[in-house]
């Protein structure tokens, strides 16, 4: 395997860090009976690819958003880029960099040494049709399936990783800071001009970039679950519902909180209170050892006590977390109805209570938490209500 140094910025992981990553994968795809795992990841969706290198797809057509990395249980792994992409993919990955160009060719090389066995597939739920054929293509007699062994591993973070987590969170922090100082001097702000300033103030902080679109409602609009911020003007009383998060070094925050612009009447008060009351259930609740759908219902039967079932997704059992990392959403853990896995600690993941009531308004209240060996440690550290 290529040891050499590579463009690792002095916060970061390391190149030590990222090798130790492919040995602890190896092991346990042996040990799940896994002859080699093929890892799927774009633009969007890059920590299946990300957990190795520091390499991240770029926005485009084609190939250029999408990344495949071979890892055989017998061999070092191969990192398959676009050819647009390749020198800046093999600046930063300690290991073998090819062009996706030949991924059958090389699929159908590793093939030729396990005439039989199943190969685990990362990132099956998103992976271009057309990817999915050229790999199959070389697969010869060799099995494909999903696993959940890449997504099990990341989801328990180093104290590198952790680290970054806790300054994009803080940049998360100073962008909710920004939204409550904007609406302190009542100016009339549309939707779009506040997630503008939330994005401002994460990227002056040092942010990469935003972790996802920056979703910001006000009034009537509020009541959505999700939406895009528009030009909506802000009337005094509304209820506002943000939903927003930094991305640092590769990794992000996954933060909400609900605002009044202005004081606010009595039924949209109650609103804001049932939420934070609800997640404070879950961070008091949660503990290594305990099954992820134990701690999802702490929150949601919080939810369902206020009264706001019919007005709250997770109320009526649509999940209460999820885990989160070099993706705003990772496939572990999840914090939901029939999960049996058991949570342990150093795994990081959201908790949330979104509440939406038609013609009233709504909010998501989320918090991002380390699991730890007595309960959780918050990585943000914005209030959750009366915090303007």
């Amino acid at each position: 395997m290529n040891t050499r140094t590579t463009d690792i910025p002095p916060e970061g992981i390391t190149t030590d860090e990222f090798l130790g990553r492919v040995a602890k994968v190896r092991s346990a795809l042996d040990k799940a009976g896994l002859v080699g795992l093929l890892a799927f990841g774009d633009c969007w969706r890059g920590a299946n690819i990300g957990y190795f290198t520091e390499f991240r797809p770029l926005d485009g057509v084609s190939d250029i958003a999408n990344a495949i990395l071979l890892l055989p249980v017998d061999g070092d792994p191969v990192l398959f880029v676009s050819d647009q992409c390749f020198d800046y993919a093999t600046s930063v990955t300690a290991f073998e960099v090819r062009s996706l160009r030949e991924v059958t060719q090389q699929v159908q090389a590793f093939s030729a040494r396990h005439r039989s066995g199943t190969v685990g597939l990362a990132g099956a739920a998103y992976i271009p049709a057309d990817l999915l054929k050229r790999l199959n293509a070389g697969l010869n007699e060799l099995k494909l399936e999903p696993t959940m062994v890449l997504a099990e591993i990341k989801a328990i973070k180093s104290d590198a990783e952790v680290a970054l987590m806790r300054k994009a969170a803080a940049l998360t922090d100073s962008a909710m800071a920004a939204i409550r100082d904007a609406l302190a001097d009542r100016r009339p702000y549309t939707e779009r001009e506040l997630a503008l300033i939330a994005d401002r103030a994460m990227l002056a902080g040092g942010a990469d970039r935003t972790a996802f679109d920056s979703m910001v409602q006000s009034g009537p609009r509020s009541a959505y679950n999700l939406a895009r911020p528009t030009d909506r003007i802000l009337q005094p009383g509304d209820l506002i519902m943000t939903d927003i998060g930094a991305r640092y070094r590769g990794y992000v925050a996954d933060g909400g909180r609900g605002f009044t612009y202005g004081p606010a009447n009595p039924e949209k008060m109650a609103i804001v209170a049932a939420a934070a009351r609800a997640v404070e259930a879950g961070l008091a609740a949660a503990r290594p050892g305990m099954a992820a759908m134990e701690l999802n219902a702490v929150i949601q039967q919080a939810l369902v006590k206020s009264n706001y079932e019919q007005y709250s997704s997770e109320a009526r059992g649509h999940g209460t977390g999820h885990g989160t990392g070099m993706d705003p959403e990772e496939e572990a853990p999840w914090i939901g109805p029939g999960n049996r896995t058991v949570l342990q600690e150093n795994m990081v993941f959201t908790l949330k209570a979104t509440i939406t009531v038609p013609n009233v308004g709504g909010l998501r209240t989320e918090r991002i938490v380390r699991l730890t060996s007595g309960g959780v440690e918050t990585l943000d550290q914005f209030p959750m209500e009366l915090h303007w």
